[in-house]
């Protein structure tokens, strides 16, 4: 493996200027109301696979490793890493994710976040929303991976640098990414950046958290199309971070724009310095 860390790359948030948050008119009433972006439970996402994606790749390297293949830990901790991705359901996952992407007017993104004539799209200035996170070291901002040759890396370096249970054992405690990390936070925190190329158009980029209270401890549920969903709250300052809106594709654009204007103003978010209609037709949807 290359002596420069894959994932260190990947966390050197080279963020493109602005990144877009997709969400219908109840989530933008929320996000206003709270101040805060909802992230939910990864579980609930729209491809449930994403989870099983990573672990799939995790567990071909572990295999790879005991067969001899270019080994560079014990078998006893293999077969302990094996043993931890046993243990991670569905149940006692609780890490959650908020999509934000650099395409502002895309439409896949409204057929996919939104619904239809009642999207927007809320762009946050990526530098400041940084400068929060860093704050708020609960969350992290990281950009997706959609190549699988980077998948692959990318776990090989989560194998071959965590530690599986006595972490301040490990010479490496203390270098990023993984190294004061164990096996099982290491794997949550890398499950969600890796993504099948098929949704490579999206751009995306993920507000991940720590691993949750699995009490659903601060965790509040809203209607699903067919559960209750999961979510939490992470304050990225909205006052500072949100910069622009983009309405989605209306029959009503005008109307639209104007009510946006009158909510913003009510609600003390008058300095949104631009709010602008989809270039996309209602029609196209």
């Amino acid at each position: 493996m290359a002596n420069q860390s894959f994932l260190l790359q990947k966390l050197s948030n080279n963020a493109p200027k602005f990144l877009y948050h997709y969400t219908n008119s109840k989530g933008l009433l929320g996000i206003l109301d709270s101040g805060k972006i909802w992230t939910t439970k990864i579980q609930y996402l729209n491809d449930k696979s994403e989870l099983n994606l990573a672990l799939k790749y995790i567990n071909e390297e572990i295999e790879n490793q005991l067969r001899g293949d270019e080994k560079t830990r014990t078998d006893e901790d293999l077969t302990d890493m094996k043993g931890i991705i046993e243990t991670l359901t569905n149940q006692n996952i609780n890490v959650s994710v908020a999509s934000f992407t650099g395409q502002g007017d895309q439409l896949s993104q409204w057929r996919g976040y939104c619904n239809i004539g009642t999207g927007y799209s809320l762009g946050f200035d990526s530098q400041r929303l940084l400068a929060k996170l860093i704050e708020n070291r609960a969350y992290h901002l990281v950009e997706c991976e959609y190549l699988e040759e980077n998948h692959k890396r990318m776990v090989k370096e989560l194998v071959d640098s965590t530690s599986v249970v006595s972490i301040r054992q490990n010479p490496n405690y203390g270098k990023p990414p993984f190294y004061d990390w164990n096996f099982a936070q290491s794997i949550l925190f890398l499950a969600p950046i890796i993504k099948s190329e098929k949704f490579k158009e999206e751009q995306e980029w993920r507000l991940i958290s720590s691993p949750l209270s699995l009490e659903y401890k601060d965790a509040e549920f809203r209607s699903g199309n067919y559960s209750l969903i999961p979510y939490w709250k992470c304050d990225i300052d909205i006052m500072s971070t949100l910069s622009s809106i983009i309405i989605g594709p209306t029959p009503e654009p005008e109307l639209s724009k104007q009510a946006l204007q009158g909510l913003l103003y009510q609600k003390g978010f008058n300095f949104v310095y631009k709010i602008e209609n989809s270039k996309i037709p209602y029609g196209q949807i």
